[in-house]
């Protein structure tokens, strides 16, 4: 008799219980998945039922999760029970939402109910329910969804409208990060993203060769605008072009009023538009009218480089008028705050940087993203309200009206210019940060902290393994904070995750309240007295440590490994003789199993250790194109990993060699397009992009080991 169809997410909870040697909890299951833990819950019974059919238990603890009852060949036996059967797609009410308006979007003529529903795998009914739903978004959206009984259902709307809607459609499904991902991946040259919600999220909407191909043109446009543009302008643009390109091969024209088009026809940024279009028309074989590349014009005069300035060097609005306009937001900001901020440059600097493009968008009426829009709001709504009264110098000088997501653009800079005011005259704790290697998971976590807390100053990056009670003392140490357990120290110590979750803060937050204050005073810096020799012999170290990186780095692409594997792999490349291997991967695999290298989050394990087997600094990465298996605390794991970044350096490093190697590892975190580079696996655009982060760190610390 033939088995039933299995219902796909029972048989994607069956293989997420077959990957793990243990117990795991709903809601990691979930995040693995992307849905709700409630759907988990609800499809849980089905997974019961089809195990104790063939034999096999389900174990269930409470307060720890689910578990298959047995070892790994019976994990195996229940996946090869599972591989003979066909599974059957199964959306929750806003998956099905969601793919009815990727749906409508995309076609130009009608289409029925029936068909929808056909395709869904429910009711009539249900769909109709979906389609209020839908209605509600599209007409926030400016689209009509217009329902013609025996006929079917489309959407009508203009052009601009259309294409905003799907624009903004594939932000709120996809998101920025992932869209970034996708773009860096160069999807027209190799494989799809995992079908888990590249199929099921993109939808289509775009297709994934065009963006393949815009990027060669992308980069050349980037070179006439004087600058590397900031991933989310990046994304911005390419979304922006990509959907052109699909809507322009469907026939679907967008229009121009003349005169806006005539005004846009005298800015520097219409002739690269305008070369933009023609290297794009012949890339793809179309014809691309006036008023597209008039489009084009706008979104490019909204654009950001990496610096936070403006994409084209010569802007519309005058430095001048920018200039006048930060200083009022300043004054009214020091009004309404009670602080004194007016002769603080580096907020002057952000808000002329800041205020140019985004005036020009609002002037266009082009969408303003904010990403972290709604944990501004929900976490500082006093810092939205100081912003709330000083963006009307703005909106009084350009006649425009500030939104929501420009408000919190504002508020982050006077946010960061208020706490630094504050901070001035506070007492602050002098903490010392501790892992087994003093470099790596210590960096990311330090990076954390200087985001974090404005009452924290990190004196130093230390091993733990190392401590020494003289230094501590010497250096006005008032605690410590470590990313695995250290005993014997007579100073407090917190344990804390490198990535800094709210479990960690409530431990930071308990100590400082048990402390009360009895911090060391911050000391002014008296002059500098440091000799040019001195500061010579400073960054020397430094462009030894980065010649050392650069000549050292490595990227390999392997189908499947085990974290033994990759080790064994690194040692092989990074020493030379039989001992120095065998200690390198003893000190590798000892630091793995204190551990604290699964990067939550980011989906990369991070494999580093201090060791004698090197006399240098090396950095590399492994990119897996299956998940990586033999990961020490799987169970506790959530996500895919499919990328090992290995960092080692000398037992005996001096202390600007270990910040260099250090750096990067704080880059894999904050500059997400260098993850995505290690991905991707080639080697030369990584390396291209781990020499421009150096650049950066060395022409920085240059500039302030001199001026000291």
């Amino acid at each position: 008799m033939q088995e039933q169809k299995m219902n796909h997410r029972v048989k994607s909870i069956l293989r997420e219980l077959c990957r793990q040697d243990g117990y795991v909890t709903l809601s990691a299951i979930a995040a693995t998945l992307g849905v709700s833990a409630k759907t988990v819950l609800r499809d849980l019974s089905a997974v019961e039922e089809w195990l104790t059919e063939r034999g096999w238990q389900l174990q269930k603890k409470t307060g720890t999760g689910v578990a298959l009852a047995g070892d790994a060949m019976l994990r195996r036996e229940v996946l090869q029970a599972m591989e003979g059967q066909q599974s059957v797609e199964v959306y929750s009410p806003q998956e099905r939402q969601k793919r009815i308006i990727s749906e409508l979007l995309q076609r130009r003529e009608p289409v029925k109910l029936y068909t929808l529903a056909l395709d869904l795998k429910v009711t009539e009914g249900t769909v109709s329910h979906d389609l209020d739903k839908a209605e509600q978004w599209l007409k926030g959206q400016g689209v009509l969804l217009v329902r013609k009984p025996g006929f079917g259902v489309y959407v009508e709307g203009a052009e601009e409208k259309l294409r905003r809607a799907m624009v903004n459609f594939l932000y709120e499904t996809v998101g920025a990060d992932q869209l970034l991902e996708v773009i860096r991946s160069n999807l027209g040259k190799t494989e799809r993203l995992p079908s888990g919600w590249a199929q099921s999220r993109l939808l289509n909407l775009i297709d994934q060769d065009v963006i393949g191909q815009l990027e060669e043109t992308i980069r050349e446009t980037e070179d006439a605008m004087g600058g590397r543009l900031a991933d989310t302008a990046y994304v911005g643009l390419t979304v922006h072009l990509a959907l052109a390109v699909q809507r322009i091969r469907q026939q679907e024209k967008i229009s121009m009023a003349a005169e806006l088009l005539a005004e846009l026809k005298r800015y520097r940024e219409y002739d690269i538009a305008r070369r933009l279009a023609d290297a794009i028309a012949a890339r793809f074989a179309i014809a691309i009218p006036e008023d597209e590349i008039g489009y084009i014009t706008m979104h490019l005069k909204g654009l950001k480089n990496r610096d936070g300035g403006a994409g084209i060097a010569q802007q519309s609005i005058g430095n001048f008028e920018l200039v006048k306009v930060a200083k009022e937001i300043i004054r009214a900001a020091e009004g309404v705050s009670g602080q004194f901020l007016a002769q603080n440059e580096k907020l002057l600097v952000g808000l002329v940087n800041h205020l140019g493009p985004a005036v020009s968008r609002l002037r266009m009426n082009l969408e303003i993203r904010n990403p972290l829009l709604a944990e501004i709001k929900a976490f500082y709504p006093e810092l939205i309200e100081v912003s709330r009264q000083c963006v009307e110098p703005v909106e009084r000088q350009w006649n425009v009206v500030m939104p929501e997501a420009e408000i919190a653009y504002i508020a982050m800079h006077l946010g960061a210019a208020l706490e630094d005011s504050r901070r001035r005259s506070r007492i602050v704790y002098r903490v010392a940060i501790a892992c087994p290697t003093g470099m790596g998971t210590s960096r990311l976590l330090a990076s954390k902290i200087e985001k974090e807390y404005d009452n924290i100053i990190i004196v130093d990056v230390i091993s733990s393994l190392r401590l020494e009670e003289g230094w501590l003392k010497e250096k006005k140490i008032d605690f410590i904070l470590a990313t695995i357990p250290i005993s014997d120290c007579s100073m407090p110590v917190v344990v804390v995750n490198p990535l800094l979750f709210a479990a960690d803060k409530k431990r930071i937050a308990d100590l400082l309240q048990r402390l009360n204050g009895q911090a060391q005073t911050e000391t002014r810096v008296q002059a500098s007295t440091v000799s040019l020799q001195e500061k010579l012999g400073t960054l020397g170290s430094y462009q030894s440590a980065i010649l050392e990186l650069l000549e050292h780095f490595f990227l390999l692409g392997m189908e499947t490994a085990t974290v033994d594997g990759i080790i064994d792999a690194a040692v092989r490349l990074c020493a030379k003789g039989e001992s120095e291997q065998s200690q390198l991967a003893l000190d590798l695999k000892e630091r793995e199993a204190k551990g604290g290298t699964i990067i939550a989050g980011h989906g990369f394990i991070l494999l580093h250790c201090r060791t004698s087997a090197v006399q240098e600094l090396f950095f590399g990465a492994v990119a897996l194109k299956e998940p990586l298996t033999g990961i020490h605390g799987r169970a506790a794991v959530s996500e895919e990993i499919r990328l090992a970044v290995i960092m080692l350096a000398p037992l005996q490093c001096h202390k600007n060699a270990m910040e260099t190697i250090s750096y990067l590892s704080q880059m894999l975190i904050e500059r997400p397009a260098f993850l995505a580079e290690l991905r991707r696996g080639d080697q030369a655009a990584a390396r291209l992009e781990i020499s421009r982060l150096l650049e950066k760190l060395y022409k920085g610390k240059s500039k302030m080991v001199l001026e000291a």
